[in-house]
């Protein structure tokens, strides 16, 4: 029995839309990680996603699109261990990245083996879960799969994205500058904080680097002007920039954030996608 209306849905009606294998930008729908955050240890807090979340394991999955989260089942995936045992999660969850182009992060919830003696290896989507449409479409994830990020591991980059004008005022995290001129959203493979336990603030600000391309062409590496979409819990950052020109990449250093485990990030670094976005306030 699920408490959460993200969390547990009825069985879906029939679909009706044949999905798309590409949608509008040509880009296929894929998974691009699968984080093992938590063996055995889930607060008892997550009994409000599920009834009996507690004490079980958490594995934040990244996709590539956003998602209609009414085709959402529990049954759609599937969590394969090093000895070739399958699992269903006991429930799954956006929450808490339920904010407008956040909605690509689904949170597995229940027993999918034991990180010493028989880890999770492989997440297969096995039902049919489709994109929102937000970029064409819609895509569906039938049949994709990703290896799992172990759990001792750190946690890392796996998405930068422009993000529309529109989308700039987050519902449940604080807000970008009104002077700022472009924002990209940096997703983790899972959520982060400093090793205090404090939520992010101006020293990780100070710590990403955006390389952008001015309008000779030349390069440059900047330091987001602010450091934005804080205090909700999830796994995405503004990245609030004071100039206008293209955001081509983005890093972070390593040792400076940890996962629910307490595991220190590595160095990481990823390509940021313009394809759905707009290149902010001129």
């Amino acid at each position: 029995m699920c408490l959460a209306a993200i969390a547990c849905r009825s069985p879906r009606p029939q679909q009706e839309v044949k999905p798309a294998a590409l949608d509008a930008y040509g880009k296929p729908p894929r998974l691009l990680s699968a984080f093992f955050g938590l063996d055995d240890g889930l607060p008892f807090g997550a009994h409000m996603l599920c009834l009996g979340a507690g004490g079980k394991d958490g594995m934040p999955v990244v996709l590539s699109h956003t998602i209609d989260e009414q085709t959402l089942q529990a049954e759609d995936f599937r969590v394969v261990t090093r000895s070739g045992v399958e699992q269903a999660p006991l429930c799954v969850t956006l929450r808490p990245s339920v904010d407008q182009g956040e909605r690509r992060t689904v949170l597995l919830i229940g027993t999918f083996g034991d990180a010493d003696e028989d880890p999770p290896v492989r997440v297969d989507v096995v039902g049919d879960l489709l994109s929102d449409g937000a970029t064409g479409g819609p895509v569906g994830f039938l049949g994709t799969t990703v290896d799992v990020t172990h759990l001792e591991a750190g946690p890392h980059l796996v998405l930068a994205e422009v993000v529309p004008a529109g989308e700039w005022a987050p519902t449940r995290g604080s807000s970008c500058p009104a002077d700022t001129r472009q924002v990209i959203r940096a997703t983790w493979a899972g959520g982060v904080r400093p090793p205090n336990g404090d939520e992010a603030g101006d020293a990780e600000r100070a710590l990403y680097r955006v390389t952008v391309e001015r309008a000779d062409g030349t390069r440059d590496e900047i330091a987001p002007a602010a450091l934005a979409d804080l205090g909700d819990n999830d796994n995405n950052h503004f990245l609030c920039l004071d100039t206008a020109d293209p955001a081509i990449s983005v890093t972070f250093p390593a040792g400076h954030l940890v996962d629910p485990n307490r595991d220190l990030n590595p160095e990481t670094g990823i390509a940021v996608d313009r394809a759905s976005g707009s290149s902010g306030r001129g």
